[in-house]
């Protein structure tokens, strides 16, 4: 929640996050296809056309960039992407069809207040902060010009606001679906239960070579051998390498003086805070905000544990969790007035009640650092330590480069090229992606370099943490289908397993029969079979049950009445059986609130889901008007490179 206070700049970029975060959460790419793109010409593949408007090939690829580089996509997952925003991009030009059909452009008045709303410190003490820093924060952080953020913005605007406030005005919850998802999420149950083991049947199980076949030809696709790779390589560790460098008292000296503005403090302060919101809130609630506020302070005044209030009371939830205490914060890092009160206080010093934007803080001062330059003596080791691990580096960079030049001359074998130049040739035999090779790690860079490469190719040097890794691939063994021999050891425990399974369902079902038998005893029916019962606390659909799991695993327990036995279902490790010990009906006396939340995200779902059927609907109905136009064998082709 600090973050929320820090200086105009850090909140300038949160709130235009805010405007932004719509167009991200509800369309998988974002709203300005063609940004940073080169336009679409004669020369530019046309993937579709909306209504006669381009959606090309590099507006696509870009698209497709963007986002595998912002959300981090797996290369496995490209060939599913990929047709996924060429879908997306002729959704969202559709909508813009349809918006403008309706006349829901957004005009440079809605466009101006959105940010004076959003962005109240553009408009400082009345009037604008001026093109020039408007244009340059824009530039720095969303990489657009002012005309291309703002295109962003309207078309948020006519689609995410105008269209979908068109489309989903008349989706309503009605007050007893409310009441009955409150009840769902939070009446209880309280069971009696034992649990039969997959384990506790599995010593008893065997299986014959007969079975194994079987067992192995019935799930034959589930067992495949994926590619390995032998190779010689070597490996150079800092550890190697450090006890060589040098750094002399005079070069220290040096680079402090050459740096000293490095090692200049800040006037800064350590602060712990407790903080109530009044944001977006009414006059009347702030009163009771101010009243709640100024009770707490009475409270440390009087000696009241800070940091127990901060966690109990305090709204900023990351720093109520640690007691209340933001950390060191210096000058410019906050909002004026958490500043001016901040920086006139001592160590120890409890302040009035600080009034923000944000809302009502009580601010203690934990410590206090003037301004100041670090003394040589101060900072030395610092300085030694980074300039060792500088020329560690690069020591290890000019062996790994001698490494992999005497690899060139000797590959695919490294004995005489590890003598050259002092190290040691090791060998792998046939390992897998992702198995650590003795003294080199399992470093995922390294491991993509040698299952990329081509057989008695020199790869590297691979820097990867603290080791450098030259390496020859000499042997490689296509992924397959396994044959028996190759897996009989893990057939026969699955084999196992699957038998264990069967026999402890079996057990457990005979054990609850039993108890039906004996009128509804589970303890009775479970100590014939030396199976331990429990009682369980109270639990709600989403809680849960140690060494069980989920309570939604034992859901029909939530409908069963009183003195039922149920099961078996499988759950944890085995089979469980239970019996509904009671029903706890929800506490209505809170309610109110809980059921306002209740509504809105329901409320949210239904929106959303109306929304996505329309954009479906919309789609269709413009392919069938001929305004939608697909290149399909253009976009295969797209979809079929973006896999590689």
């Amino acid at each position: 929640m600090f973050h929320l206070f820090r200086s105009r700049k850090q909140a300038f970029r949160i709130m235009l996050g805010v405007i932004v975060a719509p167009v991200i959460l509800t369309m998988v790419i974002t709203l300005i296809p063609g940004i940073g793109a080169t336009s679409g010409g004669d020369s530019d593949t046309v993937l579709a056309e909306v209504n006669g408007d381009p959606i090309t090939l590099r507006q696509t690829q870009t698209e497709f960039q963007d986002y595998v580089e912002q959300r981090k996509v797996p290369a496995g997952a490209y060939g599913f992407l990929a047709p996924k925003i060429v879908q997306d991009l002729i959704a969202e030009r559709a909508m813009l069809v349809e918006a403008e059909r309706f006349g829901l452009g957004v005009t440079e008045a809605e466009l101006a207040d959105l940010l004076r709303t959003s962005m109240p410190f553009l408009f400082q003490g009345g009037g604008f902060i001026g093109k020039d820093q408007y244009a340059a924060f824009i530039q720095e952080r969303f990489r657009k010009t002012i005309p291309q953020f703002e295109a962003l913005i309207r078309k948020d605007l006519a689609i995410n606001t105008k269209l979908r406030k068109l489309v989903t005005d008349g989706v309503v919850v009605r007050p007893e679906e409310v009441d009955r998802e409150f009840r769902r999420r939070n009446e209880k149950v309280r069971i009696e239960y034992a649990a039969v083991s997959n384990a506790s049947v599995l010593a008893s199980v065997s299986s014959s070579q007969a079975e194994i076949a079987e067992y192995f030809q019935k799930n034959r696709p589930s067992y495949s051998l994926p590619e390995r790779r032998s190779l010689h390589y070597m490996v150079i560790d800092d550890s190697r390498v450090a006890p060589k460098v040098q750094v002399t008292a005079q070069e220290l000296e040096r680079y402090y003086n050459q740096n000293r503005e490095r090692y200049r403090v800040q006037d800064r302060a350590r602060l712990t805070h407790i903080l109530l919101k009044t944001a977006e809130k009414k006059d009347d609630d702030n009163k009771k905000v101010e009243a709640k506020a100024q009770d707490l302070l009475s409270q440390v005044r009087a000696g009241k544990d800070f940091a127990e209030l901060a966690k109990t009371n305090s709204e900023d939830s990351v720093s109520a969790a640690k007691g209340g205490e933001i950390g060191w914060v210096t000058r410019g890092q906050t909002v004026p007035e958490f500043e001016q009160k901040a920086f006139s206080m001592k160590a120890g010093e409890i302040s009035d009640l600080v009034k923000t934007q944000y809302g009502y803080h009580i601010l203690k001062m934990l410590e206090r650092e003037t301004a100041r330059m670090k003394t040589f003596a101060e900072v030395e080791p610092d300085i030694r330590k980074e300039l060792s691990r500088e020329r560690t580096e690069q020591e290890r960079a000019r062996l790994a480069d001698r490494a992999r030049a005497a690899a060139g001359k000797y590959a695919p074998k490294l004995e005489e090229a590890a003598r050259e130049v002092g190290l040691e040739a090791l060998s792998a035999r046939l390992i897998e992606r992702g198995a650590p090779l003795p003294d080199a790690g399992a470093d995922p860079a390294l491991m993509d370099a040698l299952f990329s490469a081509a057989k008695n190719s020199v790869i590297g040097p691979v820097h990867a943490g603290p080791r450098s890794v030259i390496a020859v691939v000499t042997e490689i063994a296509p992924a397959r289908q396994a044959e028996l021999a190759d897996v009989a050891g893990k057939v026969q425990s699955d084999c196992n397993n699957a038998k264990a399974r069967l026999a402890a369902e079996a057990r457990a079902k005979e054990a609850v029969d039993k108890a039906k038998a004996a009128g509804g005893d589970l303890k009775k029916a479970a100590r014939e079979f030396r199976i331990e019962t429990k009682s369980s606390e109270p639990i709600t659909r989403e809680g849960s049950i140690p060494n069980v799991g989920p309570a939604s695993s034992l859901a029909a327990a939530f409908t069963a009445p009183v003195g039922a036995v149920l099961g078996p279902v499988a759950a944890g490790d085995g089979q469980v059986i239970y019996k509904v010990l009671e029903h706890i009906e929800p506490d209505q006396s809170q309610s109110a609130d809980e059921k306002k939340i209740i509504r809105d995200q329901m409320l949210g779902n239904r929106q959303n889901e109306a929304f996505e059927i329309y954009k479906e609907e919309l789609t269709e109905r413009l392919k069938k008007q001929g305004k939608i136009k697909i290149y399909q064998e253009r976009v295969d082709r797209f979809v079929k490179n973006s896999r590689s």
